[in-house]
């Protein structure tokens, strides 16, 4: 006699990669609306300015977290359209 598979296990793990999905989507969202509020003063103090070792720094970080977020939701989308395999 064959017994029904458990599907608990599955849905479990289906509400946690979609939590996690919209947790990133989340941050992804406040990170560029702080981008955005502060996008006219980072053009008036850094973009204008002279060139220093700051200002490398800064534009160093600035983008490394925009590659890191890009990533992040790019991993994140792309698991969740892939079909998880039985186990």
């Amino acid at each position: 006699m064959e017994t029904a598979p458990d599907l608990n296990g599955a849905v479990e793990q289906l509400q946690y990669q979609r939590s996690g999905y919209w947790l990133a989507a989340g941050g992804a969202t406040l990170l560029i609306y702080d981008w955005l509020l502060c996008l006219d003063r980072e053009v008036q103090y850094v973009w204008k300015g002279r060139r220093s070792f700051g200002k490398a720094w800064f534009l160093c970080h600035r983008f490394a977290m925009l590659a890191l977020v890009t990533g992040m939701l790019y991993g994140s989308v792309k698991s969740s359209n892939e079909p998880s395999s039985p186990e």
